[in-house]
């Protein structure tokens, strides 16, 4: 079991909606002032939006949404609400939509730090990564806070500068609101540290997280990957399992699968997997797009895969980004259309990323199309930047079978 540190759920996504605490905070403290109908909704859009991020239950997000959209309906020119929608957008994957709501809002505030925050997400997610980067630094301009430095900190990262992206990332453990906030921001550092090499300081940054909100899903699991890799899979399991019941985002419940299988353990393995895509199935039928999540699992797991071709195709037009180039490569490879795939892998590679998953996959391309040269040189990569990868990396199985 070995995922990326790169998650097809993008850090983006995460701080888009953990802007959504500080606006209900002020939305909060403006009390009396805001006491319209409008307003009261959108307050109370926004805490249903802040539960469902905390808590990654899918089921709550309708209902934000018709709070958020009557009070913009009350009131056209509510932009705390509309940014809401916007954020909303991004948590569910419709990018497209959350860049259409992120022009409107900053319409309504052109000098919202927050908004540029929101236009640069979604940019970020539909590849027009040079926009995003301009809007990032926009938002570090107005408001240099623990959020600006974050989306630097990615920005960097999508580039391969890791060291870079780490002293932002500093900057923005330094400006982050205490308890969950902070968690986040440590997180985030935590798993750059991981990608950089640096295993012992993540866990370190890992340990601080769940000091600054005990329980925290996102370090538990963090923690659990960092068990795993050092051969630990009692404690990787245990780990897993506690973010898993911390939080009802997928992710948590197929690592447990993962790890079960790996141990033998078949059966619990498979009902780990089956909650899975239990609640997969309920973000999709709650408005959330996961064509891109749902194929790269079945390709990692070798299941369905032209179906899993087929999502990977619909979710790279929805979200034309490295991560969409990257899952339609692999589903290409898994389905035996390796030049096909070969020509998009090499797309999701363009900034540099410094993408493990995405080196190795490439490697399998170049030896599926006979260059051996060239499959060794990207396995070389591989090896140099997690030596410990191959022994448990994504199934590597033919496309021949």
């Amino acid at each position: 079991m070995r995922r990326s540190h790169l998650i097809l759920v993008a850090v983006t996504v995460l701080l888009a909606a953990s802007l959504l605490g500080g606006v209900l905070r002020e939305a909060r403290a403006d009390g009396p002032a805001r006491s319209t109908k409008s307003a009261q909704l959108a307050e109370a859009g926004l805490a249903l939006q802040e539960r469902a991020r905390r808590t990654g239950d899918a089921a709550l997000y309708p209902a934000a949404e018709r709070a958020l959209s009557d009070a913009v309906r009350l009131d056209p020119a509510n932009a705390t609400a509309v940014r809401g929608l916007a954020a909303l957008a991004g948590s569910r994957h419709q990018f497209r939509e959350m860049l259409g709501l992120a022009r409107r809002a900053l319409a309504l505030e052109p000098q919202s730090a927050d908004v540029h925050g929101l236009l640069g997400d979604a940019l970020l997610e539909l590849g027009r990564y040079q926009q995003a980067f301009a809007a990032f630094d926009r938002l570090a301009a107005l408001k240099p806070s623990a959020g600006a430095y974050a989306r630097i900190a990615y920005a960097r990262e999508l580039r391969g500068d890791l060291d870079g992206a780490l002293d932002a990332m500093e900057l923005a453990i330094d400006s982050a609101a205490a308890g969950e906030p902070s968690a986040l921001m440590r997180t985030l550092a935590a798993n750059l540290l991981v990608a950089a090499g640096r295993p012992g300081e993540g866990e370190l940054r890992f340990r601080e997280a769940l000091a600054h909100d005990p329980g925290y899903p996102p370090a538990l699991a963090g923690l659990g990957g960092i068990a795993a890799a050092a051969g630990d899979a009692e404690a990787a399991l245990s780990l897993y399992r506690r973010a898993a019941r911390g939080s009802d985002a997928p992710e948590y419940s197929a690592t447990v699968g993962d790890l079960l299988a790996e141990a033998g353990s078949q059966r619990a393995a498979e009902r780990a997997w089956a909650r899975a895509e239990e609640l997969e199935a309920r973000f999709a039928a709650n408005g959330g797009d996961n064509r891109l999540e749902t194929a790269e699992f079945d390709l990692n797991h070798d299941r369905r895969l032209a179906d899993a071709l087929r999502r990977a195709r619909a979710g790279r037009a929805a979200r034309p980004s490295i991560e969409g180039d990257h899952v339609l490569a692999w589903a290409l490879y898994k389905n035996g259309r390796c030049a096909e795939a070969r020509t998009v892998s090499h797309r999701s590679l363009r900034l540099g990323t410094l993408d493990v998953d995405g080196l190795y996959h490439h490697s399998l391309i170049e030896a599926c199309l006979g260059n051996p040269a060239g499959a060794a040189a990207y396995r070389e990569r591989v090896q140099r930047l997690d030596p410990g990868y191959l022994a448990s990396a994504p199934s590597a199985r033919s496309p021949d079978g």
